[in-house]
């Protein structure tokens, strides 16, 4: 009889590679079934992205310097190493505060006597936060080396969100590729979409920065009970144009709570300063390992009663199920997108968070 069995742990890769292709299919059943065979599908000894965070053993995001903004022409390249005041930090009406970037010369030409960090826009156009319009750098950088250059900055009296741009120039005024870097601040109570609500769970944006050529966002969820809950689909999403992360981790601090934070990273390279900047989180799910058998009890209980004609047979060790089959108008990716997000209690959101 032909079967399919799927390996236990492939179920990360598949279920990353199927989310937003099969959000949640509507079938209408006919009376008869048909058995579909598919090779097994071996899992890869780790994944990039964990499905179980757990609070004694956090992946951590190891920042990756090559990964940074290439070298341009003229010799001149900026690495961003880190910054101060993330963005999004909320501050008080008329509060000084001072941002810090740590940037390092990636180019084969020394940043000499003459360059500074220069103003160069605003979001809304016209307030500065008192920033100086050019920067000097304290001391030559020569190329491999690293400075920080510091803003003394004011926040405005009224509420809202305030952007400056800056940009780094050479000697001659000449702005070097590439270089934009920006502040970014709330002031006051601020109405957006840093925080929303999607049925009972609720998202909430803390702050983003740069770093080690990554950009860093991190975020809180709201989420039904303490139990190891994690996002999946978290898209960064600048002028509308979707990045993957290449890492995310949950926060120790709050892995036994139901309020639980997490930091995703997507590479920097590229990013430009200015539009729009959106997270979106596609859904939130637990391990099916974790009771794996009752997990596959419950799934195939629920979905045979949904889904006349689809039926499974709960794996042993090594295997989620075998035996697939499928009712007409169906397909075995559909299928396994149901038992795989009836398996982990799948939530679906979208929570869509704006970061600026």
């Amino acid at each position: 009889m032909n079967f399919w069995r799927r390996k236990n742990f492939g179920w990360l890769l598949m279920a990353l590679l199927l989310a937003s292709c099969f959000p949640s299919p509507t079938v209408t059943p006919l009376p008869t079934a048909t058995i579909t065979a598919v090779s097994p599908t071996p899992f890869p000894t780790e994944a990039v992205l964990p499905a179980t965070p757990t609070p004694t053993s956090s992946p951590t995001i190891t920042p990756t310097i090559t990964a940074t903004r290439p070298l341009e022409t003229g010799g001149l390249a900026i690495v961003f190493i880190g910054e101060t005041v993330p963005d999004g930090t909320n501050l008080q009406p008329g509060q000084a505060f001072q941002k810090t970037w740590t940037l390092k010369n990636g180019g084969t030409r020394p940043w000499v006597e003459g360059f500074t960090l220069a103003m160069v826009s605003s979001s809304p156009a016209g307030e500065n936060l008192g920033s100086l319009d050019d920067i000097p750098l304290a001391q030559e950088v020569q190329p491999g080396e690293t400075i920080q250059i510091s803003v003394d900055l004011v926040t405005p009296e009224q509420d809202g969100r305030y952007t400056v741009y800056y940009q780094l120039r050479d000697e001659a005024g000449t702005p070097v590729p590439d270089s934009r870097i920006w502040v970014t601040v709330t002031v006051g109570a601020v109405s957006s979409t840093s925080s929303v609500t999607t049925g009972s769970i609720s998202a909430q944006f803390l702050g983003a920065s740069l770093q080690g050529g990554e950009y860093n966002v991190t975020f809180c969820m709201q989420l039904p009970d303490s139990r190891a809950w994690f996002p999946w689909d978290v898209t960064l999403v600048v002028d509308q144009q979707p990045i993957s992360p290449s890492g995310g981790r949950s926060d120790p601090a709050t892995a036994l709570t139901d309020h639980k934070c997490f930091t995703f990273s997507y590479p920097a390279n590229g990013m430009e300063p200015g539009g729009s900047v959106q997270l979106s989180i596609g859904k939130v799910t637990l391990d099916p390992a974790v009771h794996q058998d009752e997990n596959c009890a419950s799934a195939k209980q629920v979905l045979m009663k949904e889904y006349p004609g689809l039926d499974f047979i709960c794996g042993g060790p090594g295997f989620w199920y075998t035996h697939l089959v499928t009712p007409p108008g169906m397909t075995v990716e559909q299928a396994d997108q149901l038992i795989m997000d009836a398996m982990s209690s799948a939530i679906y959101g979208p929570w869509v968070l704006t970061i600026r």
